[in-house]
């Protein structure tokens, strides 16, 4: 799948699925709402602004938590996810795993974390 940059994505479609999976079995609070979606962002470079549509993961509070209401929903682009994925990377613990295509719940929730830029956490449970 290509991403804004026109480059074959990180997070690749068994990953993504795994991703969804693994909060999808393991949520307490968040749950996934869809996987599919699209939308269209505006990326600010060499002075000027282009529009590309994305893929988006849609996640909803299913109970209120902290700030979070329920029913709150949060949309991640994929290319948000991406830079996350290649941020854990620098992590060989995390790299072999995502190599492997063995991701772990925890993996699932730095990902999540990064991506929101810390304001999301999951807490998830196996």
């Amino acid at each position: 799948m290509k991403n804004y940059y026109g480059t074959l994505s990180d997070m690749k479609a068994e990953l993504y699925h795994q991703l969804v999976t693994l909060i999808h079995t393991t949520y307490t609070w968040v749950d996934v709402m869809d996987t599919n979606g699209e939308e269209v962002f505006s990326f600010h470079t060499g002075g000027n602004f282009h529009p590309v549509r994305c893929r988006i993961l849609c996640l909803v509070a299913k109970w209120s938590n902290h700030n979070y209401p329920k029913g709150q929903r949060w949309r991640i682009p994929e290319f948000e996810l991406d830079n996350a994925v290649r941020a854990l990377k620098q992590n060989p613990s995390f790299r072999k795993r995502y190599r492997n295509g063995q991701l772990l719940y925890t993996d699932a929730e730095a990902i999540i974390k990064e991506a929101s830029y810390g304001h999301i956490i999951l807490e998830l449970e196996p």
